[in-house]
Formats: C-alpha cells, structure tokens, sequence
C-alpha cells in the first residue's frame, strides 16, 4: 500500500499539477510581499537563495557547464535578463493589479512564445496556430481592459496589468532561447540561468537602494522569499522536470494551464479577491486559444 502511495504522489499529473500550483502561488506572494520588501531587492534575494540552493547540490557541474559555454556568455547573459526581467515586472505589476490579473495575463506565455517565434525567429505557424493566438491575446486584453471596450477607446489601462504583459513578452523570449541551451540535465542548467538571473538583477537592486527607495525585509518579508525561492523558483522547476521525464514535453506542457485557476483560486481564499465575469470570459478565450494552437 505504502509502495502504491508513493507511486501516485510521484505520478506525472501529481508532480506536474503541484508544479502549476507552485507558479500560481507566486503571484499571490508577490501581493504578500507589498510592504515587506521592495521589488528589485526582492528579485535579486530570490535568485540569490536559488544560486546557493543549487549551488550545494550541483556545485561541479553548474562551474563546467558555466566554463564550458564562456564562448557564448552573450547568450548566458540574455537569458539571465529575460528570467530576471521577467520577475522584477511581475513584483513591480504586483503592486497595482490583483493577484488574479497576475495569473490570469500569466497565461498568455504559451500564445506569446508562437507570436514572439513568428516575429524574431519568423518560426512557420500554421492557421490553427495563429488563431490560437488571437484568441490568447484576446483574453489579456479581457483582463486589461476589464471586459470594457471604452477602455480601449480611451487608451486608459491599469500600469500593472501592462507591466505584468511586458515581462510575459520578456518570459516567451527566454522560453524560446531555451532551444540552444547546452546539453546538460535541466537542474545544472537552472543553476546556471539563476546565476546570471541574480547577476542581471542585481544593477536594478543597486539602482533602488542608490535612490533611497529600497525596503530591506522584514521577518516576514523573509518569510516570503524563502517560500519564493524554494517553491517557484526551485520545486516547482524539479517537479516540472520530473514530469517531463515521464510523459514528455507536449504533455507536460499542457499542465501551465492550471496555473492561472490556482492563482485566481488562492487570490480567493487568501487575498479575499473577488471574480468578475470577465475574469471567465478571459480564461475561456485563453484556455480555448491555446488548445487550438496546440491542434495539429
């Protein structure tokens, strides 16, 4: 029995729903962290806490792989930016939107990796695909424009919710640049990117702590950063993982799209958030976009 149990709790769907359910968690910490602790620094401890976590299981290989790819250190470093761009958009975007617009916009990345391939990598895409898109956008623009097409008339939109699109554009380029990552196992290669995360990130902390604007943690502010760093930034990637191994990309893959329900479900219970209908009508739109994409 106690053999069958660990089975199921190692299953793909179980690894790869608590992995979603990781992500989702991250918007809700970063309403929590309003107050505890300033954006950049925020980003910066994060990726911080990650390199050292990563840097006690795999310290060998994480310094070859680093050694071995200096010839590309442009790569590493865009990389690095792209991951850290997007977190310091996220915790800036989380201070003027809900959680639930956080995961919600969050879940336009898969349609944004199509667009973003199309644009730069001009990466063919097929009719179902493009409509895919559309429909994924659309739903942002749902959320943005809070079901209301006055507001896209008047150009008047909540600055987080643009934000929080900005670095899903910023998330879609680092997933494409994934592609040419080098050829070892995907936790080394995690450590390397959060090394070069915290490396790109830390210029904005400075920045924030030379204008006087920075807030050092609190307790509780710790707190939050501990939960960020082990569950999102590193759980949640080895889950993932684990589930890939097990059932393949393509599968695996399709387990994002709980992350938006799971951040709007513990924007409910915990922040006291309430759904508005055209918080529906924009998972249906994304949710429906990004199961035509994936039509073949």
């Amino acid at each position: 029995m106690r053999q069958h149990f660990c089975a199921f709790l190692l299953s793909a769907p179980i690894l790869l729903t608590l992995a979603a359910l990781g992500w989702g968690s991250n918007a809700i910490a970063a309403r929590l962290a309003i107050g505890e602790v300033s954006p950049m620094l925020l980003v910066s401890i994060r990726w911080a806490m990650v390199c050292v976590l990563v840097l006690v299981l795999r310290p060998r290989a994480i310094i070859a792989t680093i050694y071995q790819n200096r010839q590309h250190w442009r790569w590493l470093i865009l990389m690095g930016a792209g991951l850290s761009s997007f977190n310091i958009l996220l915790y800036s975007a989380a201070h003027s939107t809900s959680a639930i617009n956080l995961g919600l916009i969050q879940s336009t990345i898969p349609a944004l990796i199509i667009g973003v391939g199309l644009v730069v990598l001009r990466t063919p895409v097929g009719a179902l695909q493009l409509l895919g898109l559309v429909l994924a956008m659309a739903g942002a623009v749902v959320v943005i424009t809070k079901g209301a097409l006055g507001t896209l008339i008047n150009l008047s939109f909540n600055h987080g919710d643009l934000l929080m699109l900005a670095g899903c554009f910023c998330y879609a380029g680092y997933a494409l640049g994934l592609a040419r990552r080098p050829p070892v196992d995907s936790i080394t290669m995690l450590g390397v990117l959060a090394i070069f995360a915290f490396l790109t990130s830390l210029p904005f902390a400075l920045g924030e702590v030379a204008s006087g604007t920075a807030l050092f943690p609190s307790i509780k502010g710790w707190l939050i950063l501990l939960y960020i760093a082990l569950f999102p930034s590193f759980l949640s990637q080895v889950f993932f993982i684990m589930g890939i191994d097990r059932i393949g990309s393509n599968k695996a893959g399709m387990f994002t799209n709980l992350v938006p329900v799971f951040a709007a479900l513990l924007a409910i219970v915990i922040l006291g958030e309430m759904v508005g209908i055209y918080h529906l009508l924009s998972l249906l739109f994304v949710f429906s976009g990004i199961t035509i994409a994936q039509k073949r």
